[in-house]
């Protein structure tokens, strides 16, 4: 938890996370945000806006996606969604809004938590990943609809099992665990992770 007597936090603007860590969206600086935070936030956010059935998360897309990728990419593709913690707008929503405004709002921040996190994940292989992830969430989780679904690759052969929001706060964690060594952190930044920042009964 950070404090600045002469600079307190305006909470119109500021988001407050689990573990009391306040990110200023307006200046967004990231140092020191345990991933804590961001697991908890992932495995709390559903995919599709809810419309998933069983309920989805975003954290179990991500570690889906880390799996997808060349195992060079598996960090970076783990966090590519991490901005996340902020609500997963469907992909229409953003279209309706304009794209390129919501990426633009949105960059400081992404840019921020790559900063703490080391990844870069605007990388062709993660971006082909996450659509497979989306055709296979489709298959699997969605309802047939009359939509076309054309720029979307072909689905991965295995099928989606939900694990709701306890598994994939602690699957989320055991991946990063795994992958945090290919992080790319200026003068070997450690990344933190405070056991204190899990409410009890999550994990």
């Amino acid at each position: 938890m950070q404090f600045d007597l002469l600079n307190k936090p305006d909470g119109r603007t500021a988001i407050l996370l689990p573990s009391g860590f306040v990110l200023d969206l307006l200046t967004p600086d990231a140092t020191g945000l345990p991933i804590t935070d961001i697991a908890l936030c992932l495995a709390s956010q559903p995919r599709w806006g809810g419309a998933a059935r069983p309920w989805y998360s975003v954290a179990e897309h991500s570690v889906m996606s880390s799996r997808l990728v060349p195992p060079a990419l598996a960090y970076a593709a783990l966090m590519h969604d991490c901005e996340e913690f902020l609500g997963d707008w469907p992909s229409p929503v953003k279209v309706m809004l304009g794209r390129e405004y919501v990426k633009q709002r949105v960059h400081p921040i992404k840019n921020a938590l790559r900063q703490q996190f080391g990844f870069n994940d605007d990388v062709p292989a993660i971006k082909e990943a996450d659509l497979v992830c989306m055709a296979t969430e489709l298959r699997d989780l969605l309802p047939a609809a009359w939509i076309d679904w054309g720029h979307l690759p072909p689905p991965h052969p295995a099928r989606i099992i939900p694990v709701g929001p306890d598994r994939a706060y602690t699957l989320f964690l055991d991946r990063f665990e795994e992958l945090k060594h290919l992080a790319q952190l200026p003068r070997r930044k450690k990344i933190r992770r405070s056991a204190a920042a899990q409410p009890s009964g999550i994990g």
